[in-house]
């Protein structure tokens, strides 16, 4: 146990501006033995700092990936409640009001997919605290089948900001279909930064 203590002791000794003077060589700026314990304690303290600065920097990445699981119609102005829930790391997107709040300030990636049938129509809106950000409007008329459609939104995000997908003022029905294994979705990630 004295030989690893000794040796984390010479390492911290060998750091970058760590001076010491030969033992045989004292002089009146010799350092004292509390002197150096003090600049051991000033090392390890920045040390510290440094390794919890980079552990914030690259701390879990913030994002979420939830998909629609039944068709439902909704009215006007209607908050999305997208209910399973695929990924959310840090739990920052709550499936039961189906918001999104920022942990952190930054530029975010938000993707929705609206899936819908034949003679129905969705117009949907990407909301930024009670911004309108964005609009997908998806109908389908002409064939039998189902359609769907994506949008990808690049845009800062302040923190404590909430983002949803609602539909918007024009409709008074937006009918969501699922189809089979397809799904509408939302999806929203940081996008990481120097």
């Amino acid at each position: 146990m004295f030989e690893y203590i000794l040796q984390i002791y010479i390492g911290i000794l060998l750091l970058p501006g760590f001076e010491t003077k030969s033992i045989q060589n004292k002089t009146d700026e010799e350092y004292s033995f509390n002197d150096v314990i003090a600049k051991l304690e000033d090392k390890i303290e920045n040390l510290t700092r440094i390794i919890n600065q980079g552990k914030q920097k690259h701390d879990k990445p913030v994002l979420f990936f939830v998909r629609l699981s039944k068709s439902i119609t909704l009215n006007k102005d209607s908050i999305i409640k997208f209910d399973e829930v695929m990924v959310n790391e840090g739990n920052h997107f709550n499936p039961g009001d189906g918001i999104f709040v920022s942990p952190v300030t930054g530029i975010f990636q938000f993707t929705w997919t609206i899936q819908t049938t034949t003679s129905k129509l969705v117009e949907t809106e990407l909301m930024v605290d009670n911004v309108v950000m964005d609009t997908l409007h998806v109908a389908l008329t002409a064939n039998d089948g189902n359609i769907s459609g994506t949008k990808v939104v690049i845009c800062k995000v302040k923190k404590g900001h909430h983002v949803w997908i609602q539909t918007s003022s024009v409709y008074a029905s937006n009918y969501f279909h699922k189809p089979n294994a397809a799904k509408s979705s939302f999806t929203g990630m940081l996008i990481p930064t120097s």
